[in-house]
């Protein structure tokens, strides 16, 4: 990715994160096997973009490295074994790579010197992540609680990762549709933690603008 510099790489991030939400709008239209197969390849495929475009140092890049081996890792054995743990775990590095990608664009993006396009595109990257982050979280819980959900089945998390997505872009909205709503005291608290950070990383975002014009 020769052409990618610090004027646009939250660009090619974005249109990587872009892809990974667009991905899991076919899991439902190919056979399981495949759209869970889909669903992983496309969330590796963000890691080799944070890889090469959100170049934040040495340690950045190490720490990239490391999450996509362990998350492929833990991918194959769970395909390949009856590694009960699998899911969980592959999950759960999958949160720690978006919550660490979130951290460090929001420290590069909010209330910078002067707003660019590629500033705005980091801002709706950090959006995007935090849809991701609350949706791995939902997954997450429904590992440990089958019946999280009402709505949701409980099935293998690569196929439920469209569910998870839409629950949790449509709670952070505050739509709240209805079809699936938490049945259980940690999913209820979940989804409201979700709503309050939406709105209040809009509300961020709009100050983060108005001082940078000023």
């Amino acid at each position: 990715m020769k052409h990618v510099t610090q004027q646009n790489n939250f660009i090619y991030f974005t249109a990587a994160l872009l892809l990974l939400l667009l991905a899991s709008a076919f899991v439902d239209s190919v056979p399981e096997s495949k759209g869970m197969m889909l669903v992983e390849l496309f969330i590796l495929l963000t890691h080799v973009v944070a890889y090469m475009s959100l170049n934040f140092g040495r340690y950045w890049r190490y720490f990239v490295l490391i999450m996509f081996v362990i998350i492929a890792t833990a991918n194959i054995f769970n395909r390949y074994s009856d590694w009960s743990a699998g899911p969980v775990a592959a999950l759960t590095f999958t949160l720690i790579f978006y919550v660490g990608v979130a951290l460090t664009t929001a420290r590069k993006v909010l209330f910078p010197e002067k707003v660019t396009t590629n500033i705005v595109v980091g801002a709706l990257a950090i959006y995007i992540l935090l849809g991701l982050i609350w949706a791995t979280l939902y997954l997450i819980t429904m590992e440990f609680f089958p019946h999280a959900f009402n709505g949701i089945e409980h099935i293998y998390w690569g196929d439920n990762f469209s569910n998870a997505l839409y629950y949790s872009y449509i709670t952070m909205t505050s739509v709240g549709y209805g079809e699936i709503t938490p049945a259980i005291a940690i999913s209820r608290t979940l989804a409201y933690m979700q709503a309050m950070i939406g709105s209040f990383y809009m509300a961020v975002v709009v100050a983060s603008l108005i001082s940078a014009r000023h």
